[in-house]
C-alpha cells in the first residue's frame, strides 16, 4: 500500500498517531449499540416540542427495542402527545402504550379549524386539564365558545399558552384557567380582551415571556396596573404590549407624580410596545429595567410626540452609549428609525438589539416630518452613531404605493431633512436609496458656501446607487463644497436600488 493511503472495505481504519502502522477497528452497526448509547443518540436528535411535538413517532416504529427505549425514558426525551383538529383524542389515548403518562401539546391553525367538527377534537383535548402542557391555537368563532366553557379550570402543568384570534373575542373573565397558572412560562394572547390580567399575572411565578398583541379597547389595562402586575414576575425577560386602537390611552389628568418610586424589573431584557405614546410614557415612568438591551416602540399617528419619560427611561439604561448604527426606513404605512451595534454583543438581537421607534403614517411628507421630530428629541443619544442607512420599500416602478409617494415627495421641505441630519454629529457613513436621492440631494445642496459644515461635519463616505445620474448631479454641489472646505466626502457607487 502506498504510504498515506487508507483502504476502507469492511473495517474503518485510522492512522496511529503514536508511531508507524495502522489501528483497525471493526465496523459497528447501529443494532450493536447498547441501549444507553441509543438513548443518548435519541436525546441528541430530539426536536423542540413547540415545533415538532411528534418527532419521536418514527423512532418507535423502527422496532420493538427502539420503542421500548423511547417509552422507558419519557422525561429525558420530553415525550409529548400532539393533538390537533384531526386527532381523535378519546380513541388515541387508548392506542398509544403508556400514553396516559405523556403531556399533551394542543396545536392548530385557523385554516384547518374551518373543517366541520374539527373544534370538537380540540375541546376534547383541552378537557385533560392535568396533562395539557402547551397550547398553540389560532381560534375561530365556533372554537371560541368552546374555549370559554372548557378553560375555566386550572391547568397545573401548562407551560406555554398561545391564543390568537382575528375575530371579535368575548372578554376573558377571572375564571380563565381557574384564575392562575403557576407553571406558565410563556404567554401570548393576540386579539383577546383580558381586563383581569393584573390579577392573573402574579400567579404565574415562572413567566419568562409575556406577549399581549392587538389588545381590544374592551381589554384595556392601565399603565399603573400593568406595571404592578409585572413586578411580581421575577424571571421575566421579554414583554410585549400592543393595543389595537389609539383609544387605549391613559387619562391625561392622572399622570404619575414626579416623586413616584419606580418598580424594578431586574431580569427584563426585551421590551416592545405598540400603541399610544401617552401609554408608554406613563408605563416607563413607573419602571426601571437595569438589564434591558432592546426597546422597540411603535406609536400611533399624532401631531406631536411629547416623550420626556421615554427619554429619561432610556437614559437610565445602558443603551445610549452603545448606539453606533442607525437605519431610517419608509414604507406606505409607517416610518421607522432604529439603532444598534456594529458588532452586537452576545445575547443581543442584532441590528434591532437596542432602540427603535416606528410611527404609523401613510404619507411621505408627514413621515419625514415625524422623523425630524423624533430625531430632535432623541438627539442626546445619537452622538456615537457613525453609520446611517436610509432605505424604503418604495421603488421607481409604477405601483399604486409609488405613485402616492411621488405625489407627496414634493411636499417635503429641505429643512426637515436637515433637522434629521443635525441629530447625527458623528456620522461618517451614509447610504441613500435611489428613489430618495433627489429629495435628499436637494436638501444637501443647502449645505454649501458658508453653511457647508452646518450638518454632517464628520461625514466621509456617501453610498449612492450607480444607476441614477440625476441623483448624483443633485448631490454634486454638496460634494464640491466639502472638497473646497478641506472636508472631502468620498462617494461610492453600488448596484443598490
Amino acid at each position: 500500500m502506498v504510504k498515506g493511503q487508507v483502504i476502507m472495505r469492511h473495517q474503518k481504519v485510522f492512522f496511529n498517531q503514536r508511531g508507524p502502522g495502522l489501528i483497525s477497528f471493526p465496523r459497528v452497526t447501529i443494532g450493536s449499540l447498547p441501549d444507553n448509547v441509543l438513548l443518548d443518540i435519541f436525546d441528541f436528535c430530539q426536536m423542540p416540542s413547540y415545533n415538532f411535538p411528534s418527532w419521536w413517532h418514527e423512532l418507535v416504529h423502527v422496532c420493538r427495542r427502539w420503542r421500548y427505549i423511547v417509552f422507558e425514558s419519557p422525561l429525558r426525551l420530553d415525550l409529548r402527545l400532539e393533538c390537533n383538529a384531526k386527532t381523535p383524542v378519546k380513541k388515541m389515548l387508548d392506542v398509544w402504550p403508556l400514553a396516559h403518562a405523556f403531556p399533551i401539546v394542543i396545536t392548530e391553525s385557523e385554516f384547518r379549524l374551518r373543517v366541520p367538527g374539527s373544534e370538537a377534537n380540540i375541546v376534547a383535548a383541552l378537557e385533560h386539564y392535568d396533562r395539557v402542557s402547551e397550547i398553540y391555537l389560532d381560534t375561530t368563532s365556533t372554537l371560541l365558545k368552546g374555549l370559554y366553557k372548557v378553560m375555566k379550570k386550572p391547568y397545573p402543568v401548562l407551560t406555554r399558552l398561545y391564543l390568537r384570534t382575528s375575530k371579535s373575542a368575548p372578554v376573558l373573565r377571572d375564571t380563565f384557567l381557574g384564575g392562575s397558572a403557576p407553571r406558565l412560562e410563556e404567554l401570548e394572547l393576540v386579539g383577546f380582551p383580558f381586563p383581569a390580567l393584573p390579577r392573573f399575572l402574579p400567579s404565574c411565578h415562572d413567566l419568562v415571556d409575556v406577549r399581549l398583541e392587538n389588545i381590544p379597547h374592551t381589554g384595556y389595562v392601565s399603565p399603573k396596573a400593568m406595571a404592578t402586575a409585572l413586578s411580581a414576575l421575577t424571571k421575566l425577560r421579554l414583554v410585549h404590549i400592543g393595543f389595537e386602537s389609539p383609544a387605549s390611552r391613559p387619562d391625561p389628568t392622572n399622570r404619575p407624580p414626579s416623586s413616584l418610586t419606580r418598580i424594578v424589573l431586574p431580569t427584563l431584557i426585551y421590551l416592545t410596545f405598540s400603541g399610544a405614546s401617552e401609554y408608554f410614557e406613563d408605563l416607563v415612568a413607573r419602571i426601571d429595567t437595569p438589564a434591558i438591551i432592546s426597546v422597540d416602540t411603535r406609536f400611533f399617528n399624532q401631531l406631536d410626540f411629547d416623550i420626556p419619560q421615554f427619554l429619561q427611561f432610556i437614559d437610565r439604561t445602558q443603551i445610549p452609549g452603545s448606539l453606533e448604527e442607525a437605519e431610517l426606513y419608509f414604507d406606505n404605512k409607517s416610518v421607522l428609525i432604529q439603532f444598534g451595534h456594529h458588532d452586537p454583543p452576545p445575547g443581543c438581537m442584532g441590528f434591532l438589539g437596542d432602540l427603535s421607534v416606528m410611527i404609523s403614517c401613510h404619507t411621505f411628507d408627514w413621515q419625514v416630518g415625524y422623523l425630524a421630530q423624533i430625531c430632535e428629541k432623541i438627539s442626546p443619544f445619537l452622538f456615537n452613531v457613525e453609520r446611517l442607512f436610509i432605505d424604503t420599500s418604495y421603488s421607481n416602478q409604477s405601483t399604486k404605493a409609488n405613485v402616492v409617494f411621488s405625489e407627496w415627495e414634493d411636499y417635503v421641505d429641505n429643512p426637515q431633512w436637515l433637522e434629521i441630519f443635525h441629530a447625527f454629529p458623528a456620522l461618517q457613513h451614509m447610504s441613500i436609496p435611489l428613489i430618495l436621492g433627489e429629495s435628499i440631494g436637494s436638501a444637501l445642496q443647502e449645505l454649501t458656501g458658508e453653511r457647508v459644515m452646518d450638518a454632517l461635519p464628520m461625514l466621509h463616505h456617501l453610498y449612492l446607487p450607480s444607476s441614477s445620474e440625476s441623483m448624483q448631479q443633485a448631490i454634486q454641489p454638496f460634494i464640491s463644497s466639502r472638497q473646497h472646505s478641506n472636508h472631502p466626502v468620498t462617494t461610492h457607487l453600488s448596484e443598490m436600488d
